[in-house]
């Protein structure tokens, strides 16, 4: 019986290890997102002050506007996509770890009740 503990300890610091790892990519990703949104947003305020400073329109430059509004668009869209993996993996290491908890504590339970058989 000493061994299914052991082994379930294993798995659940395994278990916790990738968690930590899917946890840190997620951070990262939403790092980088907001980072990329701000460079963006300092990119369109540098291009107005250009603007005003030489008394031009935003009809002067509609190219670059559109041009930035599709990379914002984008990133945005890789953004979603990343994040959806990183949901899939984490619910993916949920679900193993689940199945293998489970399994462990079935054949615990079955070793206790045959032990507890054989004592009768």
């Amino acid at each position: 019986m000493g061994g299914n503990k052991r082994e379930l300890f294993a798995l659940e610091d395994q278990y916790y290890q990738e968690k930590k790892k899917l946890d840190n990519k997620a951070l990262d990703l939403d790092e980088r997102n907001e980072n990329l949104e701000k460079l963006i947003s300092e990119e369109v305020d540098k291009m107005y002050h250009i603007l005003r400073k030489f008394s031009s329109t935003a009809d002067d430059v509609r190219d670059y506007f559109t041009e930035i509004e599709n990379l914002r668009h984008f990133s945005n869209q890789v953004y979603r996509d990343y994040r959806i993996k990183l949901e899939d993996e984490r619910e993916k290491y949920v679900n193993e770890f689940r199945k293998k908890r489970n399994d462990l504590d079935e054949e615990f339970h079955k070793l206790r009740r045959d032990y507890a058989s054989t004592n009768e």
